[in-house]
């Protein structure tokens, strides 16, 4: 396979599940303010996603609405984490593959994309938010859906599958991260947490997973043993580096470290085995003993490194500005206004 045929791919596929994931934050934190009801700062759940005053240059002066917020994080072609740009790159790097994938998943996400095209968008995501983002994420996941009835099982198929894995466990690292404090506050636990919890569990789309895995019962550690380390659960990080791990091997093939000859991608393999070793063998009492943030930085930094190894043995080893952004953009929408509250 083209370096350049697997590049695309496996951007494609992680360009796919992040605008899945900031369009869920999204839609998540519009219910989370209407159950809060009217507050007398309109702006307390949105203004944070924003960060720091110096990352607003995209904001006319003032102090944004929560119109202008989520505007700028779902629809503004300004910013590359956005959920429209996030589309709009995934179809671009579908277009020059068309050939490795099938026509149903370029239908679908062309589809996708040119309702996003309407001189109504901004006016349909207000009016009916939950339609028009539930509309969206569908329309990602029939995606998805479609790459894993279509494809063969082939490179195409295992980028693919390396790309949303990667993504899903960095976009999860993410979430957790900003949320630690919340879920490290056990002893001084309300019926508000207990709702903020469960709102984190809805963040990452596992709430019901998680009610049918430990019956109902919300506690921080268990949230953090299922998100993290649950080996089930395809949106924890365990089950999603082991899914990496699983593809990457198989492009790799056999694979012997240290031997002459052994290329870059062979060091994905060693990087991404090594980080699901960790994950694999890893109690919930040893990650809180070492501190949650400690350790979510820890897989952050090897997820990074891990995708390092993997462009420079297996894809188009050219600066991609813009790629390797965060989606702590999509990530923060969630945690920020928890934890100011």
């Amino acid at each position: 396979m083209l370096c350049r045929v697997a590049d695309d791919i496996f951007w494609m596929s992680r360009y796919v599940e992040r605008a899945i994931a900031v369009g869920r934050l999204i839609d998540v934190v519009w219910h989370f303010e209407l159950d809060a009801g009217e507050q007398d700062d309109d702006g307390a759940f949105w203004l944070p996603l924003l960060g720091t005053e110096g990352s607003r240059p995209y904001l006319r002066g003032g102090k944004p609405t929560p119109r202008d917020v989520r505007h700028y994080l779902a629809l503004a072609p300004e910013n590359g984490s956005s959920l429209v740009s996030c589309i709009r790159k995934a179809r671009a790097a579908a277009q020059g593959v068309r050939e490795s994938i099938s026509s149903e998943m370029w239908e679908q996400l062309n589809t996708v994309y040119l309702s996003l095209n309407s001189a109504r968008i901004m006016a349909e995501a207000e009016d009916d938010p939950y339609a028009f983002y539930r509309r969206i994420r569908d329309g990602m996941w029939f995606v998805q859906g479609l790459a894993d009835s279509t494809l063969l099982r082939n490179e195409s198929w295992l980028f693919f599958c390396l790309g949303r894995s990667l993504e899903r466990a960095d976009s999860l690292a993410r979430i957790l991260t900003l949320q630690a404090p919340l879920l490290q506050e056990a002893a001084t636990a309300s019926q508000d947490d207990v709702v903020r919890w469960l709102a984190v569990l809805r963040s990452c789309g596992a709430a019901e997973a998680y009610s049918h895995y430990y019956a109902l019962r919300i506690e921080p550690a268990r949230v953090i043993e299922f998100l993290l380390l649950n080996p089930l659960f395809p949106q924890s990080i365990r089950f999603c580096l082991e899914s990496a791990m699983t593809a990457l091997e198989a492009i790799a093939g056999p694979v012997t470290v240290g031997m002459p000859g052994v290329g870059k991608g062979d060091l994905a393999v060693r990087a991404l085995g090594l980080l699901e070793a960790r994950l694999r063998h890893t109690a919930v009492d040893e990650v809180l003993e070492e501190g949650l943030e400690p350790f979510l930085d820890d897989i952050q930094q090897r997820v990074r490194t891990v995708s390092e190894h993997v462009t420079a043995g297996y894809l188009r080893d050219e600066p991609q500005p813009g790629r390797l952004v965060a989606v702590a953009r999509a990530a923060m929408i969630m945690a920020t206004q928890q934890q100011q509250q």
